[in-house]
């Protein structure tokens, strides 16, 4: 096998040893987890839940308790008799809804929505996690490349700079040749020294994300998610969340109508204090009473069209958005499924590439020796070769990233 290409494979199961393997899946999942915008789930639930138990509670009597002590500066005189000027009365009210037309369960309904309406809201800004971690992840990958592919190249210039060494003491080579290449040495080992440093960051920004310690010596999976692209069927948690708003509309539209309609209560009061139903008795004691309520607030039929029409015109509003998004989706899967042929295509010609550049390289190894070269020369075609063997990793990291993006533009569902 070619010489750059078996030291990158040594490397990848050397250089960076296998105590533990990541993939994309898992990062993405444990990012999920320990994303802090995951609480909120909980809170919306318990929030709902709250809800919900106030909407059940509605249907319980409500009981009132009522004290008032007055003083009057003039009262009646009814056949001589005299009446007090202060009066005082303690009461009990308790009122129950016999009817109201379903407008308790249908507020339960809307509330619930509302509920799943939050909590789907939270799904979408979640999902876009996916695409963070995506690009992080491929970040860290191209960076491991082109760190090994510059350590290569390093290393081969490091022999090939002993070899000439050599030539140089027994005047078969100038020494600038020499220099040339402990020139070109060094400035390998600032870029090897700028791409550490890099990494080093990309490895703290994925580790807070999934909430581990990353390192050279933590392998990672090249493997997309959904290992390949598959379907076209667009599974969005956006789509739910339109699902979700058109419900909430149709059950406001229930909701206006349970409250165009009569409410049936019943009454009863208990009393202690003076005057009662009887005026002429004056002295403190208990009374009460007891009564059927019929309230319709005919005032909301005026609006209840024209309401509706706003749920009408509202739900068409929420259709658009959807087809929109829809419409924006296929579009950019059109373009990530053409990005995908094209790196497919672009790999298979990489492969060519590097055997072509490997060849002419050896050759110019040996006339470099036999000074037929300069070092120049020799670092020129060194350089390509190193090039397409780095060019072909970018382009299936790149390959694996646009699956993923494809993928997620479509709709993961496990995630």
């Amino acid at each position: 096998m070619k010489r750059i290409t078996a030291a990158l494979l040594l490397m990848s199961t050397i250089g960076f040893a296998q105590k533990e393997t990541l993939t994309l899946d898992s990062c993405i999942q444990m990012a999920k987890r320990n994303y802090p915008l995951i609480k909120q789930n909980n809170l919306i639930t318990e929030n709902e839940k709250n809800q919900l138990n106030c909407d059940t509670k509605n249907w319980l009597p409500k009981l009132s308790f009522i004290s008032k002590a007055t003083y009057q500066s003039e009262v009646i005189s009814f056949m001589g008799t005299s009446f007090p000027n202060d009066s005082y009365i303690t009461a009990l009210d308790l009122e129950q809804s016999v009817f109201e037309g379903g407008l308790n369960h249908q507020q339960k309904l809307l509330d619930k929505l509302n509920g799943e309406s939050e909590l789907q809201k939270n799904q979408v800004e979640l999902y876009k996690l996916i695409d963070r971690i995506n690009q992080l992840y491929s970040s860290v990958l191209l960076t491991r490349e082109n760190i090994k592919t510059l350590s290569v190249y390093k290393e081969d210039i490091t022999g090939k700079k002993g070899i000439l060494s050599s030539s140089v003491k027994n005047g078969l080579s100038l020494q600038s040749n020499l220099d040339e290449l402990e020139a070109e040495e060094l400035k390998t080992e600032q870029s090897i020294t700028e791409a550490r440093d890099n990494m080093m960051a990309l490895y703290q920004s994925l580790g807070m994300f999934i909430n581990k310690t990353i390192t050279d010596s933590t392998a990672l999976s090249t493997q997309p998610i959904l290992r390949t692209s598959a379907g076209e069927e667009i599974n969005r948690p956006e789509l739910k969340l339109f699902d979700t708003q058109k419900a909430m509309l149709d059950a406001k539209h229930k909701v206006n109508n349970r409250l165009a309609l009569p409410h049936l209560t019943v009454s009863a009061e208990g009393a202690y204090g003076r005057p009662g139903p009887n005026f002429l008795n004056q002295d403190l004691r208990f009374f009460g009473q007891a009564a059927v309520n019929l309230k319709w607030n005919i005032g909301t039929l005026y609006t209840l069209n024209n309401e509706k029409q706003m749920i009408t015109i509202g739900k068409k509003m929420v259709d658009v958005q959807k087809e929109v998004f829809v419409f924006n989706t296929k579009t950019t899967m059109n373009t990530q499924v053409a990005q995908i042929n094209s790196l497919k295509d672009m790999i298979d010609k990489d492969k060519l590439i590097i055997e072509k550049r490997h060849n002419i390289t050896k050759t110019f190894s040996s006339q470099l020796e036999n000074g037929s070269v300069t070092t120049t020369d020799y670092l020129i075609q060194l350089n390509a070769e190193m090039q397409a063997v780095l060019s072909q990793k970018v382009h299936e990291i790149k390959l694996m990233n646009a699956i993923t993006s494809y993928n997620t533009t479509k709709g993961i569902t496990n995630y």
